[in-house]
């Protein structure tokens, strides 16, 4: 194919993040966008669709074939409906495919969708706590389940890649995220129950969709290498300040949480800002009405 647009493959592109950024790039008029997945995406947001099973390397390489950047999304989300072994399996070999696949066809920008579970904050408060609060993309990585593993692995095998080959790549640390139509049920605020292994954090999938464009367009700049960036939203998951709601359930961060005032949340994403203009668009405040 001949274009003078930047060919973007999406993988995970029928998902809650997956279709928000098919929207994201469409919207933007400046890419020609592949949907890679095991179900098709609703017509209309990407110009080819593509079923891919994302652990098949051949099926991988051969749906990259011609792309310049990938955004991959493609994972499964949680522990909640696969054992964690599967999990693990499953988006680990994703990454290691796409990975292998991009360095193969000399595709050199991948934005990795990784995860704010990398952390392993609770594992890390009941041993010996943390060093940081807001928690910057400094703070170690003690994940404390399969998916948070696979998570990490995922970013570890693009930084070999990128080590290895050159690659830019971006790994954004996604915080629970809230589709648009979510905000009754997912997107109410939580202070009211334990949620101390996300620290009340959350982020609008428009926003995640935001924050992968901004990392596409600002990969060459940033240069070879792994880049790790928080994405939440700009205020904490909680009518209450965290600095209330967090020595309910986590006292041991009560020390560390008392600097997180008003709306603010447990999570910085100023490194997301001053290096990729990322500015969340929306919270759970305007999207419910409530003050």
């Amino acid at each position: 194919m001949t274009t003078d647009r930047t060919i973007v493959a999406v993988t995970g592109a029928s998902g809650r993040v997956g279709r928000a950024v098919l929207q994201e790039l469409k919207d933007d008029g400046g890419y020609i966008v592949w949907a890679l997945d095991q179900t098709l995406p609703p017509a209309g947001l990407a110009q080819r669709g593509l079923l891919v099973d994302l652990a098949n390397a051949g099926a991988v390489y051969g749906a990259l074939a011609g792309a310049h950047a990938v955004i991959h999304l493609g994972a499964y989300p949680s522990t909640a409906h696969h054992p964690g072994e599967q999990v693990f399996v499953n988006n680990a070999a994703a990454c290691a495919n796409v990975a292998a696949a991009c360095s193969a066809l000399g595709v050199k920008r991948v934005v990795y969708a990784s995860s704010i579970t990398t952390y392993g904050l609770e594992w890390q408060t009941r041993n010996g706590g943390i060093p940081e609060l807001p928690a910057t993309e400094s703070v170690s990585q003690r994940p404390d389940d399969f998916y948070a593993l696979s998570k990490l692995a995922g970013e570890q095998v693009f930084t070999l890649q990128a080590n290895e080959h050159d690659l830019h790549a971006a790994s954004l640390r996604i915080s629970l995220v809230v589709g648009p139509d979510e905000y009754s049920q997912r997107g109410r605020p939580r202070e009211d129950r334990d949620a101390s292994a996300g620290l009340w954090s959350y982020v609008d999938s428009r926003d995640v969709a935001q924050a992968a464009r901004l990392a596409l367009e600002h990969l060459e700049t940033l240069g070879p290498g792994n880049h790790a960036f928080n994405v939440s939203a700009a205020d904490a998951h909680s009518r209450l300040p965290l600095s209330e709601v967090i020595p309910r359930f986590v006292p041991q961060l009560a020390p560390l949480a008392a600097r997180l005032t008003g709306t603010s949340p447990a999570y910085s994403i100023q490194k997301a800002q001053r290096l990729l203009g990322y500015q969340p668009r929306y919270s759970w405040r305007s999207e419910l009405n409530e003050a």
